[in-house]
């Protein structure tokens, strides 16, 4: 089918039921809203309602955006995100996902966490400073006085604690000796070898507080300030902070676990709620969308052609008080596109909407590019054994998922495809696990049906295979001007269509006949046509690219530069060798793994255990990096080469406009 045909809709309804209408357009997941009213600029004061309920949406999904991130910590989820991937999710109604939003306080419980998380954090600082306080006080466990001193002092004495290079100590106590009455310097502990640093207590009487600041700073000593609450003795201290620290810990362990209970608790409800608002607040904004007049709404909005009447349907049971209109969409309208393919072609949308899909209107390139895709695609990976490997692996994903999203299913299915293509290349150029059968002895009894099934072996002829790949380029770079000449003859425009891409079809592969055919490879008559091929290519070209031009001369040089355009195709041409280098590649790699599995397992004892992992791990390494490999130059063969020739993309995605969830599934009865 290609580009689903579009109607655009007007639904006019009463305000009384605009619920009950958003409903059953968000549950059929048919029609994408047109938000851009052409009318009136949309009333504030008839939307009120509307605005009232999506800030409340937006109130709601931020207590639950910091439930997410205050919770996700401690929350075990029992569905890993794998499973929820592909769509292994609880199911639920929309009337319980209702009961549940009515039940639950979020700005409570986000208020009763955030304590919590508030407390925890004070407790965590708490407990920080006070292990900085322990370190600092076992520097002078041998203190012999109260700490008092180093704070507030008394009338007539003060103290300071800080460190002092071993240098400056020396320098400092020399300079301190004529005040040897007044003062006291009492050298704790190094704080550390390699600078040759000691804490230190610097005791004076006031009378002589100036002099002996000036003397410390002299010498560099660099202050630390104890804490108001530390006055005791320094063993007292010591014990009060380790009693605390102590408290903070078993304290910050109880937060722990009732954030953990409320997580257990909570999380899952959390989850439900998220997406519970996130459709409500999708609706609310369908409903904002529409244009409206007192007591009348009207929404507008793209559906495909073959479920409206289903769609009518679902309305007119939401409510008889309806009146709808449909229409094809007009020359200044914008539509969006919607991909229809056959149950082959389908999984290659997923290529087309990653590059840009159609305007619409504008061919689909899907059902053009996926055989090709395929091709290449088996072509890059090249080994069966990898293969099947894919196979397997999808096999398993579909028989334990039973509910995978479509998008998701899409993917996997193009995965399918290109197994099976990539088998039949294995297959043909003899790569099982690169030279896996011939390697090792135990696999001698299928060498029968690989030799049966090899009709080339890239690593003794890989000619052959650049052949076939250059071949293979030829006919996808002719087939995607052959789709642009067609669409040029159904728009009518001939001229276009025979000079801007029958004439490089006629020209380029007249001139490879004509090679082929000179250097004996192709009988003389396909040589023969190859030269009229080429020589008519080259007329239209020089009557296409001269055509508006009177004087011979510049029609002349503009001909010559239009076949000069050439080059690129040749360009063109010789990137499919990349078909070659991969596969070759993937025959290569796999090779070397087995060789050095077929040395290791002649170490004895361990030798076929250590054998077995490199070939495992290797060949798995391997699958890896050449399923990315082939995926990326298969799609790149596509994108660059193919639909330069005949498709620009730069169409809108159709984005209908229904129930997402991401937690759980919602039934749509």
């Amino acid at each position: 089918m290609g580009v689903a045909e579009l109607k655009k809709v007007e639904l006019y309804y009463h305000k009384s039921v605009q619920d009950d209408v958003a409903k059953a357009l968000q549950y059929s997941g048919a029609c994408q809203i047109i938000g851009d009213s052409k009318t009136e600029p949309r009333d504030g004061a008839r939307h009120a309602d509307t605005d009232a309920r999506l800030a409340e949406c937006e109130e709601r999904q931020t207590h639950l955006r910091y439930l997410f991130r205050a919770l996700g910590p401690y929350f075990k989820d029992p569905v890993s995100s794998i499973d929820r991937m592909f769509g292994e999710k609880p199911v639920l109604s929309m009337t319980e996902l209702e009961r549940t939003a009515d039940g639950t306080d979020l700005g409570k419980l986000a208020l009763s966490v955030k304590a919590m998380e508030t407390e925890l954090n004070d407790l965590r600082v708490e407990a920080a400073q006070h292990e900085i306080d322990e370190r600092t006080l076992s520097k002078i466990a041998d203190f012999p006085y109260t700490l008092d001193i180093l704070g507030d002092g008394t009338r007539t004495l003060k103290g300071l604690l800080g460190t002092l290079t071993e240098g400056s100590l020396e320098a400092l106590t020399e300079e301190l000796k004529p005040l040897s009455r007044e003062t006291e310097l009492f050298a704790a502990s190094r704080t550390s070898s390699k600078e040759k640093e000691v804490w230190c207590v610097l005791m004076y009487a006031r009378t002589h507080e100036q002099q002996v600041l000036d003397a410390a700073a002299r010498n560099g000593m660099v202050f630390t300030e104890l804490p108001p609450h530390i006055r005791g003795t320094v063993a007292e201290e010591s014990a009060k902070l380790a009693e605390r620290r102590a408290e903070c810990e078993r304290r910050e362990a109880e937060i722990l676990e009732s954030l953990k209970r409320t997580a257990c608790e909570w999380m899952p409800v959390v989850q439900r709620l998220s997406d519970y608002w996130n459709i409500m607040t999708e609706r609310y904004q369908a409903m904002e969308a529409s244009d409206s007049t007192e007591s009348t709404f009207r929404a507008r909005f793209w559906v495909p052609a073959e479920v409206l009447p289903e769609l009518e349907k679902r309305i007119g049971a939401a409510s008889p008080d309806t009146a709808l209109t449909a229409s094809d969409p007009e020359e200044e309208d914008h539509p969006p596109t919607l991909l229809r393919n056959n149950a082959f072609n389908r999984p290659a949308e997923v290529l087309t909407n990653l590059y840009s899909p159609p305007v619409y209107g504008q061919r689909d390139p899907t059902s053009a590019m996926a055989p090709f895709f395929f091709l290449f695609f088996g072509m890059c990976l090249g080994d069966a054994g990898y293969a099947m490997v894919m196979a397997s692996i999808l096999w398993i994903l579909f028989k334990k998922y039973r509910k995978i999203p479509a998008g998701t299913r899409n993917f996997m299915s193009l995965f399918c495809a290109g197994a099976a293509a990539t088998f039949l290349y294995g297959a043909v150029t003899g790569s099982f696990f690169g030279d896996f059968i011939d390697a090792f002895f135990f696999m001698a009894f299928l060498r029968p049906i690989k030799e049966a099934l090899l009709l080339v072996d890239p690593m003794k002829n890989p000619m052959a295979i650049l052949g076939v790949s250059l071949f293979l380029g030829v006919i996808h770079l002719m087939f995607g001007l052959g789709v642009a000449a067609y669409d040029e003859i159904r728009r009518g425009n001939y001229a276009d269509a025979a000079g801007g891409k029958i004439s490089w079809i006629l020209f380029v592969t007249g001139l490879i006949l004509v090679g082929l055919g000179g250097s004996g490879i192709l009988p003389s008559p396909l040589y023969t046509a190859g030269a009229v091929m080429a020589a008519v290519g080259t007329c239209l070209i020089f009557w296409y690219a001269g055509r508006g031009e009177k004087n011979i001369f510049l029609k002349v040089g503009l001909g010559l530069y239009a076949l000069y355009g050439s080059t690129s195709y040749l360009g063109d041409i010789l990137s499919y060798s990349r078909l070659l280098a991969l596969g070759l590649g993937s025959a290569v790699i796999g090779s070397v793994i087995n060789l050095l599995g077929k040395m290791i397992a002649g170490v004895p004892f361990v030798g076929w255990t250590l054998a077995l992992v490199v070939i495992v791990g290797g060949h798995v390494f391997s699958i890896a990096i050449n399923l990315l490999g082939a995926f990326v130059h298969a799609m790149r063969l596509q994108y660059v080469e193919f639909f330069s020739k005949f498709y620009s993309g730069d169409g809108a995605t159709f984005t209908p406009f229904q129930i997402r969830t991401q937690y759980v599934d919602v039934l749509k009865n």
